[in-house]
């Protein structure tokens, strides 16, 4: 995919010395600049960048990527397949329409534990496992169960496309820093000695990482849901 309006400079690797355009654009031509290689194309250093942006909303839940789905289950079903753009989660599930809380086990073991799986009745408990929430019991009758989760950020496709979910102000650092890692690091494959920009890149990269953890928090492990001894099961003062 060829990005026509931009004219790739030919720069030294030092780069990263002036504000960053956040358009795909404006990226995809500083890290042509700092990598210098004709022989590394657009499409190698697009594909780069969205590596490096799932990387980054991999790396910790962005609220501009929290987003909340229903999952619908008819009677007998078992599970039902998850969002295709889920990335973190679910963080929590309630049972529609009653607005019941469905406790989220950590995995298939701990929901077995919770409850036989020929039971039968309102879904109470849940799990993900192979891309697929898993309910307890079984719901007798047709339900939906709404889910709160973390999702991909959209692809970069278009020129004037931007990072989505990222803070402004490391959005291309981070970006430009994680594409040129990746690129030197082949370039400079069975070189001799040390690969210095491969670790330059690299160190910068981590440190932008660091610091948007640092922000938002590091990626946490599900379930959230922490019972206490005056709701053993975790369900909620509003569970029917």
């Amino acid at each position: 995919m060829a990005l026509a309006a931009i004219s790739l400079p030919r720069a030294d690797a030092e780069g990263l010395r002036r504000a960053l355009s956040d358009t795909l654009a404006g990226l995809v031509a500083e890290v042509a600049g700092i990598v210098g290689d004709p022989g590394v194309s657009e499409e190698d250093i697009v594909r780069a960048l969205g590596r490096g942006l799932v990387a980054a909303a991999g790396a910790t839940r962005l609220p501009d990527l929290a987003t909340r789905a229903r999952i619908s289950l008819e009677p007998g079903q078992a599970d039902a397949a998850l969002p295709a753009d889920l990335l973190h989660g679910p963080v929590c599930a309630f049972l529609l329409p009653a607005g019941g809380r469905v406790r989220l086990a950590p995995d298939l073991a701990a929901l077995r534990r919770l409850a036989p799986g020929g039971s039968l009745g309102r879904p109470r408990f849940a799990a993900v496992a192979g891309g697929r929430l898993h309910v307890r019991p079984v719901p007798r009758e047709g339900v939906g169960i709404e889910i709160d989760y973390y999702r991909l950020p959209q692809p970069l496709i278009g020129a004037g496309d931007k990072p989505e979910g990222l803070p402004p102000h490391l959005a291309g650092p981070l970006l430009v820093a994680f594409a040129c890692r990746e690129l030197f690091e082949r370039l400079e494959e069975g070189a001799e000695g040390n690969k210095v920009q491969t670790q330059a890149y690299g160190r910068r990269c981590e440190a932008l990482l660091a610091e948007l953890v640092a922000r938002h928090g590091p990626q946490q492990t599900e379930p959230v849901d922490v019972p206490t001894g005056r709701d053993p099961y975790g369900f909620g003062e509003d569970w029917p």
